[in-house]
């Protein structure tokens, strides 16, 4: 597993504290809250950024990683960062994937991005966009879901993941270059590819911008309690 890892510096998993605290899954009364028990006993409701299921990521009695207490004016005190899964840690928070691109694009793992130009939530017509590096559109896909070594996308149906590889499939055949890139917040994955069983108009989709020039790539994070400690890149399978 230590062959094609890049160590990175990436930003924490944590914004309010330095290291997260540790605790146990309880459940998940909504989509986006967890009941959790932290050390000592006491009970705490965290926040969960994202809208998919984590599949085979929650399970009762997980070990998480929160970060918090927020502000009072939150209405959840904590923010789940992470969880335990087959015994690696796998990140929770979907735009964690996009603070770290930044710096998986610029130690070189992608080398069809070649400049050092980049820029964030970019407007294009009607669209917004993750990032402009040198004039290629890029979008950017958290990944959770795995099946043995392989990561999945999306672990929900997302017709809003589907609508950006037909906005990036229209640029591409506009003469405009675009990438969707898949970063999978867990460190155990080898390949990434679409899971036709749970949205199988992403995966259509997905083939459609692939086929219209779209750069469809993939790498995966070594996550710590602390942030992702190494990416590697690896395949596609369409």
């Amino acid at each position: 597993m230590s062959e094609g890892w890049i160590a990175i510096a990436a930003p924490r998993l944590a914004s309010v504290r330095r290291t997260p605290l540790r605790a146990s899954f309880v459940e998940r009364p909504h989509r986006f809250a967890a009941r959790c028990i932290l050390r000592g006993g006491r009970e705490a409701v965290a926040h969960v950024p994202n809208p998919g299921r984590l599949t085979g990521v929650l399970s009762p009695r997980c070990h998480v990683l929160l970060d918090g207490p927020y502000p009072p004016a939150r209405s959840l005190a904590y923010t789940m960062v992470a969880a335990k899964s087959g015994g690696v840690w796998v990140g929770t928070n979907t735009l964690y994937a996009n603070r770290v691109f930044p710096a998986v694009a610029s130690h070189g793992l992608f080398p069809e991005f070649n400049g050092t130009s980049i820029r964030a939530e970019v407007v294009r017509g009607r669209s917004r966009f993750d990032f402009l590096i040198d004039g290629m559109m890029v979008e950017v896909k958290s990944v959770t879901l795995a099946d043995g070594s392989a990561g999945l996308f999306p672990d929900a149906v997302s017709a809003r993941a589907a609508r950006h590889c037909d906005e990036l499939a229209a640029l591409s055949r506009a003469g405009h270059p675009a990438a969707v890139v898949f970063v999978a917040q867990r460190g155990d994955i080898e390949s990434v590819a679409p899971d036709d069983g749970i949205d199988p108009a992403f995966g259509a989709a997905l083939r459609g911008a692939a086929e219209a020039g779209v750069r469809v790539l993939a790498c995966a994070l070594d996550i710590t309690p602390r942030g992702a400690a190494r990416v590697r890149r690896v395949p596609v399978r369409l």
